[in-house]
């Protein structure tokens, strides 16, 4: 007995969903608990380096949650493209008609 094409993309779609889910609530979770450690600089330079550090800290996190998402988006559509083709399969559509 082989794997069916519905089981396939139900299982894309609930890791889909549950990646964007996930991704959400760390993107929550990371807004509601930040706050900038911005130690006393005693120069110039050094209050520009903890300020470029503190600010590249932020953009890397929130490009990884950006890439989460985006993961999750694509998983859910794919997912819910099997589960529609298969559905016009079952009943007689023919693939890909709109």
């Amino acid at each position: 007995m082989g794997i069916r094409p519905a089981s396939v993309g139900l299982a894309v779609l609930v890791l889909g969903l549950a990646i964007t889910v996930l991704g959400a609530f760390l993107a929550y979770n990371a807004y509601a608990s930040y706050s900038p450690v911005l130690p006393r600089a005693t120069s110039l330079d050094e209050a520009i380096t903890n300020t470029v550090y503190e600010l590249l800290n932020l953009v890397l996190k929130l490009g990884f949650l950006g890439v989460m998402l985006w993961a999750g988006t694509v998983l859910l559509k794919n997912g819910l493209s099997t589960l529609v083709e298969v559905y016009r399969v079952d009943r007689g559509c023919s693939p890909q008609q709109s």
